[in-house]
């Protein structure tokens, strides 16, 4: 990992390559998935040191009465939600539309192309201070970041 990270830098101060590039490929072989310049010569944004899982909670509501309550809680770490996206981000132009098409055979509407590292940061900061809570007398749902 420490000799990619050179090699990127050495790449950079050759002249082989920009500023953002380097950042590009910095956080492509980052174990947390941001850029690591050197000293104090990063983009300006702090990482979001608190969140580390974005997580599902289903729950039986308290006085609920069910013979075999059912419990789900899904804690998915936020860096294989980074890892998604910067694997979103190499899918050739030229397949994003097929795959755009085959997620909207499963419900999923969204374009993968248009996914991008800086605003999954942005959503992610957002959410830091967000809970939802759904109850409907029966089970309570809660997502939130952790």
């Amino acid at each position: 990992m420490e000799n990619n990270r050179r090699q990127i830098l050495d790449m950079l101060a050759e002249g082989k390559i920009q500023v953002e590039e380097a950042e590009r490929l910095l956080a492509l072989v980052s174990p947390d998935g941001e850029p690591q310049l050197s000293g104090s010569a990063s983009s300006g944004k702090e990482k979001s040191a608190s969140a580390k899982y974005l997580r599902v909670c289903v729950e039986p509501e308290e006085g609920a009465e069910e013979e075999q309550p059912e419990r789900v809680d899904i804690r998915v770490p936020m860096a294989l939600i980074r890892a998604g996206v910067k694997l979103a981000a190499i899918i050739p132009s030229s397949s994003t539309e097929s795959v755009n098409e085959e997620l909207r055979k499963k419900g999923i509407t969204m374009d993968i192309g248009s996914l991008k590292a800086d605003d999954l940061e942005s959503l992610v900061d957002a959410l830091q201070d967000l809970e939802v809570d759904a109850k409907n007398g029966q089970r309570k749902v809660r997502v939130f970041v952790e």
